[in-house]
């Protein structure tokens, strides 16, 4: 009994604590809570913070034991002040998780409260405060229980104006990124005061200066330093005490001399990333193959020089290995994933001098995602045991001396978007089989040596954004079916043999065109040609990723194209659906017949190009109506008649009526009036201005009528037009030649990015 009687004791005791001592405590939360909300510049974004409620049903919080042990608000503008968060916020006592992202909060972090002895977690991040790392430092010192600390995306990196604690008790999780530190004598601190930090994000700050060494990095595994202004030579022993790092990335600083030395003491390395610096010399080979479970090695735009050894296919583990834009040379090695199996999924090569023919090795790469082998020397012809590879995504090498046919066993790979072969000596038809290719997103064949028609079978690839042909020898007449593709953008057929009709077909796209289909990511360059005989069209379109702009100076078509700008970018996926097609490139055939008034419906047709062939009729008036037109090119035709009256509303950027049988005034408003002489030259009976001015006797009454509903027009339409054309000109992220031609001038660059 006396059991059983203590043990009634003991149970009507915790009750009455909890129902009883509990409440207080309770109310204590609600209280702060409360206290915080009327801080606020806006107290009415937490409206369900009342005392109505209970505590835990507050937005954001969430309890334990009915306590507050939790509170996480995320992208709502409250306009808070650090300083009401310490002293509300942070004095919850049973708090252990914080985050408070994006919630526009300023002040300076050096007014902090001593946080509640249980606080884990702080997430701060993407917000406006301000402070120095000593700072950060106090306030993780505050905060004795603290294991993660973010302050990630702020103006942290003040100048400090007192002593740093002597150190960081609980940490584990520390990330400054993308503030504004910008003295290594912060960075000098904190590499001597590590503790058993874990994780240490500095990138995307202004770091100046050499990079310290590490004294005392025994439980470090995570360290970012990458796009920080960091210099010299990285010296020996820098990372030799790391040993149990396993994520390490230098990148886009400004480091030299050879690759980091002694780094082959930090074994348990998995990814390694040194890309964006000017380290030189032979690849640290023998450093490398001593991490074995390295899975990710990222070299990219240094000056390594040498051959690739074979003993690159002792790195077993590797899923990615990028050494794109150095200056390696000699041949892609036989040894490489030669091992039973491969863990290989992505091996960018681009942008190197790599010569002899394309190991048939890689067949061995069974897990291979993507592969870019464009701007070496490469000979020979493409192993068609690449079509093994079931799972490539990829296949780049634009910009070699390849040759032969493009191989027929390529069809079985199922899960391609991307064929990008331009500018080599690639010979016969596009395989039929390549209709299986369901998912491809972007052909590019252009500047090639191919034969044939084009296939009708494109039109059933309904992923296709891009479809680049320029510059080869197709014939036959254009497939109607290419209309029928939900989401092709980008259409260049310039420079081959093609023959027929325009199909009207190609507009059945107006309208439909699936957003979500179109390729999202991609870095690409618009090459905008000069005045040059030898190269025809509007420019080239290439994918980019991995190459340095100043290589394009290597491929020879810049030398003889006059290619005047390179515009580089991201293509994007910011359209909205039910759009049409962007580029149509048709120029330099042997198309005949009138100009389909369907392609009118194309409103957000940006470039439109049929110069040199056989088409013949009147320019149709509805070509006036395409509101985004910002280049068009009709020279070198048979077509007839006037110059409708619609057109003056086209903010048009380049403009090229010549070489027709055309006749009557031309229009005088709009944009028609900036363009000189030879825009309308060589024709049967333009007149006006920029042209000699029209005989008064002979403008006929219809042409008088014509001239004053333009005038009537006037310049209101001009400046509608010219509006939207440079408010939605970016849409797609792909970057007209003519156009950029102005804002380059304007911004006073060669090269403009857009980025998405």
């Amino acid at each position: 009994m006396k059991v059983v009687h203590h043990r009634m004791v003991t149970m009507f005791g915790l009750l009455h604590f909890l129902f009883f001592g509990a409440l207080p405590a309770m109310a204590r939360d609600v209280d702060l809570l409360i206290s915080f909300k009327n801080s606020l510049t806006n107290p009415s974004l937490l409206s369900d913070w009342n005392q109505a409620k209970g505590v835990c049903e507050f937005r954001g919080i969430a309890c334990k034991a009915g306590y507050v042990s939790s509170l996480t608000i995320r992208e709502l503008p409250l306009g808070a002040d650090f300083g009401s968060v310490s002293a509300h916020i942070l004095s919850l006592p049973n708090l252990e998780t914080l985050s408070l992202q994006s919630i526009n909060l300023t002040g300076s972090i050096s007014a902090h409260a001593n946080c509640t002895t249980r606080l884990k977690r702080l997430d701060l991040s993407s917000n406006h405060l301000r402070g120095s790392v000593s700072d950060t430092a106090s306030l993780a010192a505050s905060c004795t229980s603290l294991q993660s600390l973010n302050l990630s995306n702020n103006s942290i990196g003040q100048a400090f104006y007192h002593s740093y604690p002597s150190f960081l008790p609980n940490l584990k999780i520390l990330d400054l990124s993308y503030n504004k530190i910008a003295t290594n004598k912060d960075i000098q601190w904190l590499f001597s005061k590590l503790g058993i930090l874990k994780h240490l994000d500095l990138s995307n700050n202004n770091i100046k200066g050499s990079i310290p060494k590490i004294s005392n990095c025994t439980f470090l595994q995570y360290l970012d330093l990458s796009s920080n202004q960091l210099s010299s030579i990285v010296p020996a022993g820098t990372f030799s005490h790391c040993l149990n790092i396993t994520y390490l990335n230098i990148s886009s600083n400004h480091f030299t001399g050879i690759a980091p030395p002694d780094i082959d003491t930090s074994m348990n390395l998995v990814i390694l990333s040194l890309s964006n610096n000017n380290f030189s010399g032979e690849i640290p080979i023998s450093s490398l193959v001593a991490m074995p479970g390295l899975q990710l090695l990222e070299l990219a735009f240094n000056n390594f020089s040498g051959s690739l050894p074979n003993s690159v296919s002792n790195l077993t583990s590797l899923e990615l290995l990028d050494l794109s834009a150095n200056r390696f040379s000699g041949p892609i090695p036989h040894s490489i994933c030669t091992q039973s199996v491969s863990s290989l999924k992505v091996l960018y090569l681009q942008d190197n001098y790599f010569s002899g023919f394309i190991p048939d090795s890689l067949r061995n790469c069974t897990n291979l995602v993507s592969l870019d082998l464009s701007l070496n020397l490469l000979s020979g012809s493409i192993p068609g045991s690449l079509g093994s590879l079931s799972n490539l995504k990829d296949l780049i090498m634009w910009q070699n001396n390849l040759n032969g046919d493009i191989p027929a066993e390529l069809s079985s790979l199922k899960s391609l978007k991307n064929l990008l072969l331009d500018y080599n000596n690639l010979t016969g038809t596009i395989p039929d089989g390549l209709v299986n290719c369901t998912s491809l997103n972007w052909i590019s064949l252009a500047s090639n040596r191919l034969t044939g028609s084009i296939p009708i079978w494109i039109g059933k690839l309904e992923n296709l954004v891009i479809l680049i042909l320029r510059n080869n020898s197709f014939t036959g007449s254009i497939p109607p079916g290419l209309g029928d593709c939900k989401g092709l953008a980008w259409l260049d057929l310039n420079s081959n043999q093609l023959t027929g009709n325009i199909p009207p077909a190609l507009a059945k796209q107006s309208g439909k065109i699936v957003a979500s289909l179109l390729v999202v990511g991609r870095r690409y360059v618009q090459l905008s040609i000069g005045n040059n005989n030898q190269c025809h069209g509007t420019g080239s379109f290439l994918e980019f990723d991995g190459i340095r702009s100043d290589d394009l100076m290597r491929m020879p078509s810049t030398r003889y194209c006059n290619f005047t700008r390179a515009y580089t970018g991201f293509t994007g996926d910011n359209l909205r659906n039910n759009i049409s097609m962007l580029f149509l490139d048709l120029s330099y055939n042997q198309l005949e017949g009138h100009i389909p008034i369907e392609i009118s419906t194309m409103q957000y047709l940006m470039v439109l190009n049929l110069e040199h062939n056989r088409l013949t009729g009147p320019l149709p008036e509805k070509l006036g109506d395409i509101t985004h037109l910002g280049v068009l090119d009709l020279s070198h035709n048979f077509l007839e008649g006037r110059i409708p009256a619609s057109f003056s509303a086209l903010s048009l950027s380049g403009l090229d009526l010549s070489n027709n049988l055309l006749t009557g005034p031309i229009p005088e408003w709009g944009s028609l009036v900036t363009f000189p002489a030879y825009a309308f030259e060589n024709n049967s009976g333009l007149c006006g201005f920029p042209l000699p001015p029209c005989n008064s006797g002979s403008t006929s009454r219809e042409d008088r009528s014509q001239l004053s509903s333009t005038n009537n027009q006037s310049f209101q339409s001009w400046r509608i037009a010219l509006g939207l054309l440079f408010s939605l000109f970016f849409i797609f992220g792909f970057v007209i030649g003519q156009f950029l031609e102005q804002i380059s001038v304007y911004f006073g660059c060669d090269y403009v990015s857009v980025l998405y």
